[in-house]
């Protein structure tokens, strides 16, 4: 939700916008592009609208131009902050592309987020009425900018998950909240409620999203969870 976050509030601005897609054969890309079809299409439409919005432009991540230094710096940080695979072929990616923007929402059930506040910090960048983040590499660890500095982080790094929908229906685009899509593994077209960003999504406050039988399955698993957990501490 927060890349979508990023474009609405971009979207107010006199600025040119190139969205990218990273194709990895995920078992929810159809549902990621017709997310980012249908939002990109309201803010289209949206009245208040002054950025010129480019075609998207997708690729494939194992066309990424491999950089072992990269890579390593990744696994690294990897084995103690377990941030996704995606963290590496989008810092491969960024060396090639100036000014490449992510969005990375306030949350303190990002693992991303997380490793950034452990093996540093970012600071803020102003220009006019834009505002962004990138990392400081003053207090920053070698591998989090080798993974993490080619990166700018977009303004949805000052806003919560619920302030992100809060901020939606303000600027006119309550209903593109509904179009928007996070889950990696959708069990018949709805997502799931077992993987990492469904979990993150219930924990942040967007239990609305999901069907019963998705947060039955998320409670399903905290509690196996919690019943496991004893004997592993045994072991």
């Amino acid at each position: 939700m927060d890349s979508s976050f990023t474009m609405v509030q971009m979207s107010r601005l006199n600025v040119e916008i190139q969205p990218y897609y990273l194709c990895d054969n995920r078992d929810s890309e159809s549902y990621e592009l017709r997310a980012i079809s249908d939002i990109t299409e309201d803010i289209r439409r949206h009245p208040d609208t002054k950025c010129a919005l480019l075609p998207l432009i997708k690729l494939r991540t194992v066309d990424v131009e491999h950089d072992a230094s990269i890579t390593d710096a990744y696994h690294r940080l990897e084995r103690t902050t377990k941030i996704g695979i995606q963290y590496d072929w989008l810092a491969r990616f960024a060396k090639n592309v100036e000014g490449l923007l992510m969005s990375l929402e306030k949350s303190g059930n990002s693992k991303a987020l997380s490793c950034i506040l452990k093996y540093g910090g970012v600071k803020r960048v102003n220009e006019g009425k834009i505002h962004y983040y990138v990392l400081d590499k003053k207090v920053s660890s070698q591998d989090l900018i080798t993974v993490f500095g080619s990166l700018f982080f977009s303004p949805a790094w000052d806003y919560t998950k619920k302030e992100e929908m809060e901020e939606f229906k303000q600027l006119g685009f309550g209903e593109s909240l509904k179009k928007t899509w996070f889950c990696f593994n959708p069990i018949n077209g709805k997502p799931c409620g077992l993987c990492n960003p469904c979990k993150t999504a219930i924990k942040d406050g967007m239990q609305w999203r999901f069907e019963k039988y998705a947060l039955i399955r998320y409670m399903e698993a905290n509690i196996l969870k919690l019943i496991k957990s004893p004997f592993e501490f045994i072991k």
